[in-house]
């Protein structure tokens, strides 16, 4: 069993023979340089070297995590862009327009959302499945026109509105296809 600095000394201080004696003259020697300005400082320098390499690894890390966040900023800063300029509009939207976004046609876009099952041509109008037509995806605009008759006439123009044209740019996102703006060159 080993035993501890503070109890040898104890029992050495307490003995009253020569080895007692040469064993307290021993200890304290010890004690005496541990003591010493020099040793003090050769500790607190160790200590302060191992500070100091605790912090540059902990920099370090801090540093790399850093780098990583500024990369993922810099990747959702076109998305986070795209999401402004469609969420700040509060107006109805044309599929032409959304279809640019992409750098479609109306056509290409219409055909795709057809190919996706989102909707369908009835006449000369695009109506939504009836599991799209009550997500508020969409509305219409009722134009006044004048014939070739001479007489008005009304036509039923089916438009976005914001929350649709989110969902087309997620859908189109999920296919691999992304707004311009948010396409790397």
């Amino acid at each position: 069993m080993a035993m501890a600095f503070s109890m040898a000394k104890e029992i050495c201080m307490i003995q009253r023979t020569e080895i007692g004696k040469r064993c307290r003259e021993y200890f304290l020697e010890l004690e005496r340089r541990w003591n010493s300005p020099e040793a003090v400082m050769a500790r607190a320098l160790q200590f302060a070297n191992r500070q100091l390499t605790l912090a540059q690894e902990q920099n370090a890390l801090l540093l790399e995590t850093n780098a990583v966040q500024a990369q993922q900023i810099r990747e959702m800063q076109p998305k986070s862009s795209y999401y402004d300029v469609v969420l700040a509009c509060k107006d109805l939207i044309s599929i032409t327009e959304i279809a640019k976004d992409y750098g479609w046609s109306a056509k290409k876009m219409n055909k795709w959302l057809k190919a996706q099952k989102i909707q369908f041509k009835q006449g000369d109008n695009w109506l939504l499945y009836q599991k799209y037509a009550e997500m508020g995806y969409t509305s219409t605009k009722t134009h006044v026109y004048q014939g070739n008759d001479g007489l008005p006439h009304t036509k039923v123009h089916m438009y976005w509105t914001q929350k649709g044209r989110l969902f087309i740019y997620q859908l189109m996102k999920a296919d691999g296809h992304l707004p311009i703006m948010e396409q790397e060159w």
